[in-house]
């Protein structure tokens, strides 16, 4: 019995029809493939299908082709059951008129187990097997006890579905600031990834409230035309980079490729040159700061040095930097910023701080070079000086800080 089941299955799936047509289905931008042995059917036809969630309704978006002219897709079709019927269509509408009320409930359930869910939409399948419940959430829920009441209420199976911010844009829908309504609920039906470098390489301005859509991701549109700009902007520097062109160091300003122009400044002038000329002409240095405007007056350039190129060396005073070649670029870039010494000889200082000075009155040269070479202790002495106090003076107190020893051994002095 189980192999009978078994072969049967794999015959189903296996099974191959003469005929294929693409089936849309409601609140959906995207068509999928279906069998069928019916050659009749013709665009705007709606069908009943069999889906892997369950049997639904369609409507046909083409006519139907014969899969010997057509590539087949490698998975089995799955197969169109009948043209749609009157009966089917009004239960169709019934399931939808009950979808609300189920949303309604399912929203109460949510509210009254203060789950953190943003329920956004009920469907029911057309034999009403299951109900479908969308929602949207930033975290992970557990809607086990949502799932036991719900059961209870609506008495058939409940499948519960998260989905992202960009999933449910495309559901709830919506107008963009370019005027019309969102890519990804108008033809969209694929959602492909979009990164910040697509608009590095637009050179648009990092502002990301202005380049995200209403799901606060990136905008679809800036994938548009990403390869169309990476042909445009090929061989260019980056913006901000600092170039030499013609004999002067600049620095890149703004380029627009629409326009084919480009800007290049300093802190005393600016050119605008076309994309060509920057690509060719142009060449990038590294390690080079470009003095930028500034409202008061322009810092001074020595004659002949580059416009708007200054350099400080250690000591703080500015020094200008001719750049009229690149190989001359390269030495004043690799050149010390300290003056230059001849055979790298240094200075000649005095061995002999004292040299040259002639010796006090009662010293002798000689003998200021032995003390001068007796080991000294680093420690301070603290020698106490005397002060020259008149002891005549009645009004004077004359006190001793000798110890008792030396006090005592002077007192046994006077006595002998």
């Amino acid at each position: 019995m189980t192999e009978n089941m078994t072969s049967a299955e794999t015959r189903e799936e296996t099974r191959t029809y003469p005929y294929m047509v693409l089936v849309r289905f409601e609140n959906s931008t995207r068509s999928y493939s279906f069998g069928t042995e019916n050659a009749d059917l013709r665009e705007g036809d709606s069908v009943v299908v069999e889906t892997s969630q369950g049997i639904e309704l369609g409507k046909v978006t083409a006519d139907a082709v014969s899969t010997v002219l057509q590539r087949c897709p490698r998975a089995a079709l799955k197969p169109v059951l009948r043209k749609a019927t009157d009966y089917d269509k009004q239960c169709y509408e019934e399931n939808q008129y009950d979808a609300k009320e189920a949303f309604r409930i399912c929203q109460d359930e949510i509210k009254d187990l203060g789950l953190g869910m943003h329920l956004l939409s009920a469907e029911y399948l057309l034999d009403r097997s299951k109900i479908l419940f969308v929602y949207q959430s930033e975290q992970r829920v557990d809607f086990r006890e949502l799932l036991k009441r719900l059961g209870s209420r609506l008495h058939c199976r409940i499948e519960l579905r998260q989905i992202g911010e960009r999933d449910k844009a495309k559901m709830v829908g919506g107008i963009g600031m370019c005027g019309m309504e969102c890519c990804c609920s108008r033809f969209k039906s694929k959602m492909e990834v979009v990164s910040i470098n697509m608009a590095k390489t637009q050179l648009l301005a990092l502002n990301t409230e202005k380049l995200s859509g209403m799901c606060g991701k990136l905008m679809c549109c800036l994938r548009y035309e990403n390869e169309n700009y990476k042909e445009l902007t090929e061989g260019l520097p980056k913006m901000g980079a600092h170039v030499e062109y013609e004999g002067a160091m600049y620095r890149v300003t703004s380029m627009n490729v629409m326009s084919n122009e480009a800007r290049l400044e300093n802190s005393e002038t600016f050119q605008e040159i076309t994309l060509d000329e920057l690509r060719e002409k142009a060449v990038v240095r590294k390690g080079v700061t470009v003095g930028r405007k500034a409202p008061g007056r322009a810092p001074r350039r020595e004659p002949g040095a580059a416009p708007g190129v200054h350099k400080s060396n250690i000591s703080g005073t500015p020094v200008s930097t001719n750049f009229k070649t690149s190989e001359e670029s390269k030495k004043h870039e690799s050149a010390p910023l300290r003056p230059e010494r001849k055979n790298n000889a240094r200075p000649n200082k005095p061995k002999d701080m004292h040299a040259g000075l002639k010796p006090q009155n009662g010293t002798n040269s000689s003998n200021k070079k032995n003390a001068s070479s007796r080991p000294q202790s680093n420690k301070k002495q603290n020698v106490r000086r005397p002060n020259h106090v008149d002891t005549n003076n009645p009004n004077v107190t004359v006190r001793s800080f000798k110890s008792s020893h030396t006090k005592a051994r002077e007192a046994k002095g006077g006595a002998q």
